[in-house]
């Protein structure tokens, strides 16, 4: 099971980029910083398309998620899956390439995010 402390290490690992994001806070200390950080990160590379910067951030996210304990899994459906959720899609073409990233750990409580989401903006 992973633990919050681990988390630091596992994104820098997966996104060497965000080494000195993380640095500049005690992330060890901070899993929703931490876990936000991830987030943004992977949000901007979707929002520029770039997918394969992407996809090792989603897969990573769906890892911590799937094996991580009840800290790890509460960042994550905090932080990352509503970010997730909230990224404009403007085609079709567009929301079948986000939806086939996202990893099967996290594809539920993403769609139950988007349709919670849906439902907030647009009471019937």
């Amino acid at each position: 099971m992973i633990n919050q402390y681990e988390v630091p290490a596992l994104i820098e690992d997966t996104v060497p980029v965000l080494r000195k994001a993380l640095h500049q806070f005690p992330a060890v200390f901070h899993i929703y910083e931490t876990v936000s950080c991830l987030s943004n990160y992977t949000l901007q590379q979707l929002r520029e398309r770039h997918y394969s910067q992407a996809m090792p951030c989603l897969q990573l996210a769906g890892r911590l998620y799937e094996r991580g304990n009840a800290v790890v899994k509460s960042a994550i459906e905090a932080h990352f899956l509503p970010a997730l959720s909230a990224i404009p899609v403007t085609d079709a073409v567009n929301r079948i390439k986000l939806y086939s990233l996202i990893p099967a750990s996290l594809y539920n409580q993403f769609i139950q995010q988007q349709l919670s989401g849906h439902t907030q903006i647009n009471p019937q």
